[in-house]
């Protein structure tokens, strides 16, 4: 698919009293006060909002610990770390697991070489509605240091901070597990492809997984130092070309970045074949034989 021009978009910022009357002098004596009125009783203290609960684990979703993967030697401690594989599993849900730098998306479930001293996050998303949990896997240890189990933790149902859906794609953006956005693409269609505008890795933090005529997304953004980050989703639906722009901003004295996630399509030139009349082929005449 080419795409001629692609949208720059920038987030938008927006930017009484009363009078006594004189007693009268033949007034009798005053009565005796009234005894006064009893207190209305108090009403009970309103509870403190509750923290708001984790949601309970889907049913269905589990974890599996595979084999080591590896070690990581460090200077500090006599044995060294064993590197364990991980394994979320949720059906009919994108799953995400993601430990510092390391990130795997997959279909249904996904697997990670994770270290098991380190925090561990994974994330599910609906493939229907998109609507994604999150949580933390905490891998209990042995008393020499080897896995023994893995334990999810649902930690909260996330709200979606921006939506777009057009032609043949629906994206939501939620917060990520750090400073930025993650946004999530459903794309309609096989010819599709993402990249990001800045920086010198264009799939940098861009994964895709196809199921069936379907192909999904998951673009994360950080503004960082550069204050900037973007990412653009390009598909073809017939003759027409779609364009998906996600881009998280922050200006300087800003507490948290603002985000912008805009489409535009177009049509797209296609070649028509040059028509050319059809010419009746020539036949010579043959005289019959006497």
């Amino acid at each position: 698919m080419k795409t001629y021009a692609l949208p720059l978009l920038a987030a938008a910022f927006l930017f009484s009293s009363s009078s006594a009357e004189p007693a009268s002098e033949a007034a009798a004596a005053p009565a005796p006060a009234a005894a006064p009125a009893a207190a209305p009783a108090a009403a009970p203290a309103a509870a403190p909002a509750a923290a708001s609960e984790p949601p309970a684990l889907p049913e269905g979703m589990r974890v599996l610990l595979g084999k080591r993967a590896g070690q990581i030697v460090t200077v500090s401690v006599v044995r060294p770390r064993q590197l364990v594989t991980v394994s979320v599993v949720r059906p009919r849900h994108l799953v995400t697991i993601v430990q510092g730098d390391k990130r795997v998306l997959g279909s249904n479930e996904a697997s990670l070489a994770v270290d098991p001293a380190q925090p561990i996050t994974w994330e599910t998303t609906d493939r229907s509605t998109l609507e994604t949990l999150r949580g933390e896997a905490v891998i209990s240890l042995q008393g020499d240091g080897r896995p023994m189990s893995a334990t999810l933790h649902p930690k909260a149902l996330l709200a979606a901070v921006a939506e777009e859906a057009e032609g043949r794609h629906v994206c939501k953006a939620f917060e990520g597990t750090s400073a930025g956005f993650s946004v999530v693409c459903r794309v309609e269609s096989l010819t599709v492809a993402a990249a990001r505008t800045f920086g010198d890795a264009p799939l940098d933090r861009i994964q895709n997984v196809a199921v069936g005529e379907q192909t999904f997304f998951r673009m994360e953004l950080d503004p960082g130092a550069d204050g900037v980050d973007a990412t653009v989703l390009g598909y073809s639906a017939n003759a027409r070309g779609h364009v998906v722009r996600a881009e998280a901003s922050r200006l300087p004295g800003e507490a948290r970045p603002s985000l912008a996630l805009l489409s535009e399509s177009r049509m797209q030139p296609v070649p028509i074949p040059r028509h050319f009349p059809h010419r009746r082929p020539h036949h010579p005449r043959i005289e019959p034989f006497d």
